[in-house]
């Protein structure tokens, strides 16, 4: 009998021991940062892709159908207002009635037509040489050569664009926006340019053009609808080079007074969605509704308030946690 007692009261201290070390592993303080919430302003953002260029300037034309005679540039070339781009003959109404009295060709379109398809081509040019008047045309304004693909003796139809005038004083990014986000783009909306040849600057832009017509577009997830807009620098840098990729990040709009926090905070059970917060040096669980998500966070919509001070730098927690507190920070303005 007296063999029993011994053993039962072993095994109460055992148990005891046990029930004292797990009271006490509960109220060990658990080591934490916390910040106190302060609300934000934050922008809503729309980020795209894509390529440096010179700013697009004019386009210039020939007025009429013809044959180009010569060539006084070439893709690159600077030029001032008044320099000779090109010259061409001009095939006009006068030189189509003419010839339509023993060929039954209209226009000039179908002149040019018929030469593409029928005898020799340049037996044709010279034809038309004979009897069509050369135009001299002379730069608009200062400029640098781009998207001239013609060269002697080639035919084209009226209005035509030869080659483009772009300002290299300006540079421009295109972005082609799904149709479903060109509703909040609007002309001067500002825009933070990173290029990934120097992903430490960021350069200023704004919204300079938006174009009138959608386009259906290839990407990633394949086919899809997309309006052309274009981003103007702010200022030009000499290390920038036409052909960059650019990542940019236009702001739409800004949300006033958002309280918001970094995705990491928000823990979700059966419950819902919550975060710990630091009641002095308790932690409580704090249910939340989130909202509207943001590039570094996102809306706590209802369950916090300025101030509430958020537990950021502990993983394992419970309601009602004893808490040591090591660095506290307050949430700066976005």
């Amino acid at each position: 009998m007296k063999k029993y007692i011994i053993l039962f009261s072993v095994t109460f201290l055992i148990l005891a021991v046990i029930s004292m070390s797990g009271y006490m592993l509960s109220g060990t303080a658990a080591s934490v940062d916390v910040m106190t919430v302060k609300p934000r302003d934050m922008d809503n953002i729309i980020t795209s892709g894509g390529k440096l260029q010179y700013r697009s300037g004019r386009a210039v034309k020939a007025e009429y159908a013809g044959i180009m005679d010569e060539l006084h540039v070439k893709n690159g070339s600077e030029v001032k207002k008044g320099d000779p781009l090109f010259s061409y003959y001009k095939i006009d109404d006068a030189y189509t009635a003419l010839i339509s009295e023993y060929s039954g060709i209209k226009d000039a379109e179908s002149l040019l037509s018929a030469a593409a398809k029928y005898g020799n081509s340049s037996d044709i040019i010279n034809e038309i040489k004979k009897y069509c008047q050369i135009v001299q045309i002379n730069s608009p304004g200062d400029g640098k050569v781009t998207d001239l693909s013609l060269k002697q003796d080639d035919i084209f139809t009226k209005n035509t664009t030869v080659l483009k005038l772009s300002e290299e004083q300006s540079m421009e990014i295109p972005l082609n926006i799904n149709e479903a986000y060109i509703g909040s783009i609007s002309k001067g909306q500002k825009a933070d340019i990173v290029f990934n040849a120097d992903r430490t600057k960021h350069y200023s832009a704004e919204v300079s053009d938006i174009s009138d017509e959608a386009t259906v577009t290839s990407g990633l997830t394949g086919k899809e609808t997309t309006v052309e807009i274009k981003l103007r620098l702010d200022k030009n840098d000499d290390t920038l080079r036409a052909g960059y990729s650019a990542e940019c990040t236009i702001v739409t709009s800004t949300d006033k007074s958002v309280i918001v926090l970094p995705y990491e905070l928000i823990r979700s059970d059966d419950e819902g969605d919550y975060v710990f917060t630091a009641e002095g040096n308790i932690a409580r669980k704090t249910p939340v509704v989130t909202g509207k998500e943001y590039k570094d966070g996102i809306e706590i919509k209802q369950g916090l308030s300025e101030n509430d001070t958020v537990i950021t730098g502990s993983s394992d927690l419970y309601d009602g946690q004893k808490l040591e507190i090591n660095e506290r920070t307050v949430q700066s303005d976005a």
